[in-house]
């Protein structure tokens, strides 16, 4: 994917004499999860549509083929959320550059924070990394397993029982948690959720 501005921007930039103009995260933010939502189709169309593998070989197929599926459609949540969200500027930048729409004042709030999921099921992801030691990733099916011995409901009327990786998803993507392909200190690379991002979901400084 072309990166914006690259090389090319900056030049036309000091050829015709002006400012760079300041990048929106909200429309990075779109842009990057729309880009992603086209290459997981791709990559599960390719997939699906691959020669049948003869023996074990047709299982990892077909567990390859469902991971894709459940990442499309935690992407495709996450895109049609910051679509619908009539904020106008993204909710990581809304103290340092504040956004005042027509119709409010000045001290009137124009973002609203996501009502999923509930501050509880972030305390408790934060308790599983600490539980394992505040590693950097923890692999997405890890962290349900640890989370599924809680008592209590996770959000959306699932119980922590009841949870599952694509449930898991669906509550954390309105924080702009998703998983990434992470290879973990145990050499397995996996689907995992980030501390960084957990904790940039959770209101804490990671530049302090």
């Amino acid at each position: 994917m072309t990166t914006f501005p690259n090389f090319l921007d900056t030049f036309t930039s000091t050829l015709l004499g002006t400012k760079p103009f300041e990048e929106n995260p909200r429309h990075r933010a779109l842009l990057n999860v729309f880009t992603e939502v086209q290459d997981l189709e791709q990559r599960l169309l390719a997939a699906m549509t691959a020669s049948p593998q003869p023996g074990p070989g047709a299982v990892e197929q077909l567990e390859a083929c469902t991971d894709l599926l459940l990442e499309r459609l935690a992407a495709g949540y996450e895109l049609s959320l910051l679509l619908s969200t009539g904020c106008c500027c993204a909710e990581d930048v809304v103290e340092a550059n504040p956004c005042v729409p027509y119709g409010l004042e000045q001290d009137e709030e124009c973002c609203q924070e996501p009502a999923e999921p509930p501050a509880g099921l972030l305390d408790a992801c934060s308790g599983v990394f600490a539980e394992l030691g505040d590693p950097h990733a923890v692999a997405s099916a890890d962290l349900v397993d640890a989370l599924r011995r809680l008592p209590g409901v996770a959000g959306n009327h699932w119980r922590y029982s009841d949870l599952t990786q694509a449930r898991l998803a669906e509550l954390l993507a309105p924080y702009g948690m998703r998983t990434r392909d992470i290879t973990l200190p145990d050499g397995r690379r996996r689907k995992s959720y980030q501390r960084e991002a957990l904790l940039a979901a959770m209101g804490v400084c990671t530049s302090c």
